[in-house]
């Protein structure tokens, strides 16, 4: 994992500086900014497509991803992750003054956790993304690995592989991790959240775009948001009866699995319960690794 450190990646990385800081000089930076906590196949990419189009409510990018970070560095002339947010507040903020990113909590262990919450005050929205059907979600990860294709924008046609219970488990597994470490990472910086839900938000377009303007207290104009619930969005996940019956058999078959990786999922608790009180007064807690 250490070459895949922000340090790493960016150690022989030429950059201008003069030419960055003269687009810092003029460029004004974002005044208000949200994060999107996300998990693989939660949303995420119809999420951001959603909120870009309407102009107004920031683009979610994944920025911070390893596979991305030196494309974006390069493009920004940043070396180091000051300077690096600094410019994308500047360069990839709406003309209403909206940053947004997509991160995980792995991303940011990466980039490194003290520089990126130095760069993001208290005043920052924090949302998490999360499904609530982790099974589907590991079956569309598992199909999305295997066959490369992610979405209906995806050039290469839809495909399905062979069905595979250890890799659904393994896929399924690291999901149940990438959740967990959001909510802990959250909790140990004071980070409060609030949560969206996959199977919300695919249900009703319109809804999940007012609750961002409420959030960030952005007015959109008449054709800003979506008028129509129903409207197909850009991204669409790829799933299919395939989809379908593999989640079917998995949840027979492995039942046992299922119902471990749901006693450990973070995202379960209520408020008010001791162990969520536990979660954001004391940072971390213990979570176990699914056997």
């Amino acid at each position: 994992m250490d070459n895949m450190r922000f340090d790493n990646i960016v150690r022989d990385l030429v950059v201008d500086d003069a030419k960055r800081e003269a687009e810092m000089q003029r460029l004004s930076p974002a005044d208000r900014s949200y994060l999107v906590f996300f998990t693989a196949r939660s949303g995420s990419s119809w999420l951001t497509s959603v909120l870009a189009e309407t102009k107004r409510l920031g683009f979610p990018e994944e920025y911070l991803n390893p596979a991305f970070v030196r494309d974006v560095c390069t493009a920004t002339n940043a070396r180091t992750q000051g300077s690096l947010l600094d410019m994308l507040k500047r360069r990839r903020r709406t003309p209403n003054g909206v940053f947004s990113m997509e991160v995980r909590a792995v991303d940011i262990d990466l980039f490194g956790e003290e520089a990126f919450f130095a760069a993001f005050d208290p005043k920052t929205i924090v949302f998490n993304l999360w499904r609530d059907n982790i099974v589907a979600q590991g079956v569309s990860l598992y199909r999305a690995v295997s066959t490369g294709h992610y979405h209906s924008t995806d050039a290469a046609p839809p495909v399905a592989p062979a069905y595979d219970a250890e890799s659904i488990k393994l896929w399924t597994k690291h999901i149940l991790s990438d959740e967990n470490l959001n909510l802990t990472m959250l909790a140990r910086r004071g980070r409060p959240a609030r949560f969206l839900r996959y199977e919300d938000i695919m249900r009703d377009q319109a809804t999940t775009v007012r609750q961002f303007a409420d959030a960030l207290r952005v007015d959109l104009p008449e054709g800003a948001a979506p008028p129509d619930t129903s409207a197909e969005p850009r991204h669409e996940k790829i799933g299919d009866s395939w989809n379908r019956e593999a989640e079917t058999r998995f949840r027979h078959e492995e039942a046992a699995f299922v119902a471990t990786v749901e006693s450990q999922r973070l995202i379960r608790l209520q408020p008010g319960e001791p162990k969520w009180r536990a979660l954001y007064a004391a940072g971390e807690p213990t979570v176990q690794h699914v056997a």
